[in-house]
């Protein structure tokens, strides 16, 4: 089956190029319908983790800008052609150095989607995992999850939206949650 990713075979120079040529243009492409994102088109969330605040906007489509330390980068994310680690939603790999320099980042690595448990305690089980593994998060009641840190020597901004469902629906309680520290935002 040919490859059919429109950055195959490509440089990362090239494919940063391109995005920085895709952003100058105001593209803010289509969401695909078998993509599971988690953010409504025009929605905001503002999150608090041990590492600070940070803010998350989206676009109409694609697009995502996000807030931190007084500056806002913006790129359009990937969709992604299959599941990676139970998300088929949204990321993007931060080729090059795409954004400005603020505060020792130029890059964005950045992912958006759906994670489908069948319990409580698997959900939770996720949930530590990625506490543990990677940078803090905080999460909701509603399921709701966002993590963020910085990697300086690779000038990189992480970011990490999630929407946990257990048995195809939001949850409505999860231990070690905190409402106060998200909040979602929908479009006036």
């Amino acid at each position: 089956m040919p490859n059919t990713n429109p950055f195959f075979g490509r440089s990362v120079r090239s494919i940063a190029a391109s995005g920085l040529v895709i952003c100058l243009l105001g593209a803010d492409g289509k969401i695909r319908k078998e993509n599971e994102v988690v953010m409504a088109p025009l929605a905001r969330i503002d999150a608090t983790t041990s590492n600070g605040k940070i803010s998350i906007t989206a676009g109409k489509g694609l697009r995502r800008t996000y807030e931190w330390e007084g500056a806002s980068r913006s790129v359009d994310m990937w969709p992604r052609e299959k599941r990676w680690y139970g998300s088929m939603g949204l990321y993007y790999p931060g080729p090059g150095e795409h954004w400005p320099e603020h505060n020792g980042v130029t890059r964005g690595v950045v992912e958006e989607g759906q994670q489908h448990f069948k319990s409580d305690a698997e959900a939770l089980a996720w949930l530590k995992k990625d506490t543990t593994n990677y940078h803090p998060i905080v999460w909701n009641n509603e399921g709701l999850v966002v993590g963020w840190s910085k990697t300086l020597p690779r000038r990189q901004l992480n970011v990490d939206v999630w929407q946990i469902y257990i048995n195809g629906k939001k949850p409505t309680a999860l231990r070690g949650a905190n409402d106060k520290a998200i909040e979602y935002h929908l479009p006036e």
